[in-house]
């Protein structure tokens, strides 16, 4: 009897482990791209400029290169966000108001452990979500060219400058809105916007200094 209570215990203990490792080895790595509204480098001028009635919005792009959320593989899935404010996103936390949207390429247990993923690590920088929806997302990324696009909702095409050296450190004047590893600065040539579910929409032709490039990692 104590032999057989003493076995079932030690079964118990092992599946709790076995369990507390595979959650606890979860880590998603991939590439993230920002696009702001405003130039993020720039001079001096140009940038005093906008950063009182610009810089309100933002569109975030996570593309999962590899990696697990609660033992759930998302790997090769993209997850996007647009936020708006107020006021410029740079000193605006309280307005913020998002919408997210997931790559249709997931099946429903992916689109709520991705939405899980990032409502547990990037909430903060989101703020309010007012809306989750379901979308065809088509991430490319070609050398230094990145192309985003959601249907007739977004469009993003943008190209990193080549090396870290490239930029003035002095002349960039903001941060991504979260934390990446080996961010870069690039500029869009096409960056538009429009969704009933904010009550924004923009369209910047011209090509401007607005993007952040690097890694993420959780």
């Amino acid at each position: 009897m104590i032999k057989s209570r003493a076995i079932s215990i030690f079964a118990l203990f092992l599946i709790v482990g076995l369990f507390t490792v595979a959650i606890g080895s979860d880590s998603i790595t991939g590439e993230y791209l920002e696009a702001r509204s405003v130039s993020v480098y720039v001079g001096a001028c140009h940038f005093g400029s906008e950063y009182i009635e610009g810089g309100k919005e933002a569109t975030i792009v996570w593309n999962i290169s590899q990696g697990t959320w609660k033992g759930v593989s998302l790997q090769g899935l993209t997850v996007v966000a647009v936020v708006s404010a107020q006021n410029n996103l740079d000193i605006d936390l309280e307005t913020r108001r998002s919408v997210l949207y997931i790559s249709n390429k997931a099946n429903q247990l992916q689109q709520e452990t991705l939405i899980d993923l990032i409502k547990k690590n990037y909430i903060k920088t989101l703020g309010q979500l007012i809306e989750t929806k379901v979308a065809t997302i088509n991430f490319q990324k070609n050398g230094l060219v990145y192309d985003v696009a959601i249907g007739k909702v977004l469009s993003l095409s943008a190209t990193t400058f080549p090396c870290h050296d490239c930029t003035q450190p002095h002349q960039i004047w903001y941060s991504p809105l979260s934390k990446i590893n080996n961010t870069t600065i690039g500029k869009s040539t096409v960056y538009c916007y429009q969704d009933k579910s904010l009550s924004v929409k923009w369209k910047i032709g011209q090509s401007i200094n607005n993007i952040f490039v690097g890694k993420f990692s959780i």
